[in-house]
């Protein structure tokens, strides 16, 4: 355990988790040239990004089960050759159903790769550090959404849809290699991870209820669905389009603009880890102050007069780039409110709930567009479809989705503590009163 082995098999499966972040925000870039590829309003393609994120969430409570069954090192393998395969039919196809089905699988494959990690990490650490492990995991994921908006967009620009997307399913191919190759459960001579724990079909569904019904699990779940939904609708389809066709940036720009989010992700991920185990008691208000973040800084870019200067929308990257780590919270909500017997599917319970809000929010945003295009268009004014009037009040949508994610946090909340109460003594007070008290004992 914690030894130099275990940093290689960690090294591995965060690998095949930089390729799944690759494979997942790769059609952020690429929004632009899809739409002249298939020709289609923004309704309509919008469901090429939403119906991956659709797949993921629908897959991750079945895939939870599948993990507390098989353990991770199955689950690795097969969700890096669903990804190849399903950018091998993105990459071939010619019409937008072709590309739908190609996303599909790689929604497939993406649902079986992150908490697979999570739970990997389980079977070859141990101490304190693993209460930072899962934020490291997904720091390294940013590495994926890096590649996709410098070297991948780049890549799409020089040499077409087809080859560039083709490069994507060899990433994946090389992924499935090294985790074969690389990757076990846990150290020979270590007990296994408990896997075979729930049997399938029978046995497995009191189980998930019961994950279901923690006040924990929920707390992660809500936490998951108010802080990723909105990272994930720019970062992955809308980011980029709103910046080169509505603000009017060049893509290297915008493409600079998107790069600032994922360094900023991978530097306040380790931080966000650190004060988590350093705080545990107080998680839930680190949650609400990002949530709060995310509503006054959209509300600045949306309701600024003419268009939001750029010093702005520097500041929105930098939060979005907040906001992503600060979703990871609600797997140390499940760590730590769940036996390990079940911790992949209430792992699966929580990952459900930034990629839902996710789905939801995404084909919404493109439905308003078009319909605010022709609006204007029957009002005998003079509009493009993407341009910064119908993307000021088609992103106007995610408030419901913060507003809604900020008031079940609480409740959750106030479930989890009155829990923590009765079943280990533990009062969790107001933060005022325990700044209050910190800074009393200071002078004292």
């Amino acid at each position: 355990m914690n030894s130099a082995r275990s940093w290689v098999v960690w090294g591995v499966g965060a690998l095949a988790y930089i390729a799944a972040i690759l494979h997942r925000s790769s059609l952020g870039v690429a929004v632009p040239d899809a739409a002249a590829r298939f020709e289609v309003q923004a309704a309509l393609l919008s469901t090429l990004g939403a119906v991956q994120l659709a797949v993921y969430a629908v897959m991750q409570i079945p895939v939870g089960v599948l993990l507390d069954r098989y353990g991770p090192r199955v689950l690795i393998a097969s969700g890096a050759a669903i990804m190849a395969a399903g950018q091998l039919v993105v990459a071939l196809a010619e019409d937008l159903p072709v590309a739908v089905a190609g996303r599909v699988l790689v929604g497939l494959g993406d649902a079986a790769t992150f908490i697979s990690v999570i739970r990997l990490q389980a079977g070859w650490f141990r101490g304190p550090i693993v209460a930072q492990m899962s934020q490291w995991t997904a720091t390294a994921g940013q590495l994926g959404q890096l590649l996709s908006v410098v070297p991948f967009a780049w890549l799409l620009h020089q040499v077409g849809w087809t080859l560039s997307f083709g490069s994507l399913a060899i990433v994946g191919a090389v992924a499935l290699v090294l985790v074969l190759v690389l990757v076990f459960d846990s150290p020979k001579g270590e007990p296994p991870l408990a896997t075979g724990s729930i049997e399938l079909p029978q046995g497995w569904w009191p189980r998930l209820l019961s994950t279901l019904r923690r006040p924990g699990t929920q707390l992660g779940l809500w936490t998951h669905f108010a802080l990723l939904a909105t990272p994930n609708m720019f970062m992955l389809f809308w980011g980029y389009p709103m910046l080169v066709d509505g603000l009017g940036y060049e893509r290297t720009a915008a493409a600079g603009l998107l790069s600032i989010t994922v360094v900023t992700g991978m530097v306040v991920g380790p931080i966000i880890g650190i004060a988590t185990a350093r705080f545990p008691l107080r998680r839930s208000n680190l949650v609400l102050a990002i949530v709060g973040l995310l509503v006054v800084t959209w509300a600045l870019v949306v309701g600024w007069p003419e268009r939001p200067p750029a010093w702005l929308l520097v500041v929105l990257v930098v939060v979005l780039g907040i906001a992503g780590p600060g979703s990871t919270v609600g797997f140390d909500f499940a760590r730590t409110f769940n036996p390990l017997r079940t911790l992949g599917a209430a792992n699966g319970v929580v990952n459900v709930g930034g990629f839902a809000a996710s789905f939801a929010m995404m084909p919404v945003v493109g439905l308003v567009l078009d319909l605010v295009h022709h609006a204007r268009l029957d009002a005998g004014e003079e509009a493009a479809l993407y341009d910064w009037a119908g993307f000021r009040i088609a992103l106007c949508v995610q408030f419901v989705v913060l507003v809604l994610g900020a008031v079940m946090i609480l409740r959750a909340r106030r479930r989890t503590r009155l829990q923590l109460r009765e079943e280990e003594g533990i009062e969790v007070g107001p933060v005022w009163r325990a700044i209050a008290r910190w800074l009393r004992d200071r002078r004292a």
